[in-house]
């Protein structure tokens, strides 16, 4: 994710130039053909295109541009919802832990140091399962980066998994009934851990459907025909024969093409708020985030720093 005041004027340039090379060469193409041709014959005295009809097909499109886009920052939106709820029902989730999984609470236990150990085990798998719910998303290597807030067995368990987040989910409620008895009062204590679980599976069932169902094909073909087409037929319409190339209008004929190709382009990478790419949902971060929270619930001091931005974008 960029954050607040990570993006500079002259990167935005270099972004633009870059991923939009054809365009800026198309343009010119364009526009010095005209100058050609008005060279060629100047008896040429009409304008290819009508300059108003363009206008109103580039509206036509802007409007349909602009739809494309806020579906896509609407599924960015819903993704930093999703993950802003994974964080509450983690902190959640550790606090239940911490709190009713005592000696007194749950006998079975045995000892303070039992309990401890119990703690420590649950609140260290939900680690590996936010992280392995990350790269999961991301399309990465899994387990190196989760293997290390488990147990060697859990982890060799998980290995054969192809759905390693819910396989860890699977083992917490294992873990979590194992330790109960079958009075009453611990059951309770069992149902409301029962729940956060329950919550954390339905937020992974939202990401991983934003990352599952992909934008209808036809729509983004659509989009890009009709872009394309109106950024050939501004160009177009700009032509004076009767004056050649104003070099005002040349540059505000770049300006509009470039318009809608960085909107197009801005909703082509909200799209998918999970792969890895500046505009993304910043999950490391996220991740990162839980850890501390979480391993300081469990009264340990020796937790990692807060992630930095690196040259404006927060992972």
């Amino acid at each position: 994710m960029i954050v607040h005041g990570g993006t500079r004027v002259i990167d935005v340039l270099r972004v633009v130039l870059v991923r939009n090379w054809a365009v800026v060469l198309l343009v010119l193409v364009i526009e010095f053909g005209a100058w050609g041709i008005h060279e060629m014959w100047p008896h040429l005295k009409t304008s290819v295109f009508s300059a108003g009809a363009v206008g109103v097909l580039a509206t036509v499109v802007g409007v349909f541009v602009a739809f494309r886009f806020n579906e896509a920052y609407g599924r960015w939106w819903e993704a930093r919802i999703l993950w802003g709820g994974m964080v509450n029902v983690s902190r959640t989730f550790a606090r239940q832990v911490t709190t009713l999984i005592t000696v007194d609470r749950v006998p079975n236990l045995g000892s303070p140091q039992a309990a401890r150990a119990a703690q420590r085990d649950l609140v260290y798998r939900h680690l590996a399962y936010i992280n392995a719910l990350r790269l999961s998303l991301r399309r990465q290597t899994v387990l190196p980066e989760v293997e290390v807030f488990l147990d060697p067995q859990e982890a060799i368990r998980v290995r054969s998994a192809n759905n390693v987040p819910t396989q860890l989910v699977q083992l917490q409620g294992e873990h979590l009934t194992s330790l109960f008895g079958t009075k009453t009062s611990q059951h309770v204590l069992l149902r409301h851990l029962d729940e956060s679980l329950t919550q954390i599976v339905d937020l992974q069932g939202g990401m991983e459907r934003i990352k599952n169902t992909a934008f209808p094909d036809r729509v983004i073909a659509i989009t890009k025909l009709l872009v394309w087409t109106v950024a050939i037929l501004v160009a177009v319409a700009f032509i004076e024969p009767e004056q050649g190339i104003l070099w005002l209008e040349f540059v505000a004929v770049l300006f509009i093409v470039l318009s809608f190709m960085l909107v197009k382009q801005r909703g082509e990478e909200l799209n998918d708020p999970f792969e890895n790419k500046p505009n993304d949902t910043p999950m490391t971060a996220l991740c990162r985030t839980i850890e501390i929270d979480l391993r300081q619930q469990l009264r340990e001091t020796d937790v990692p720093a807060p992630l930095e931005p690196v040259n404006g974008v927060l992972m």
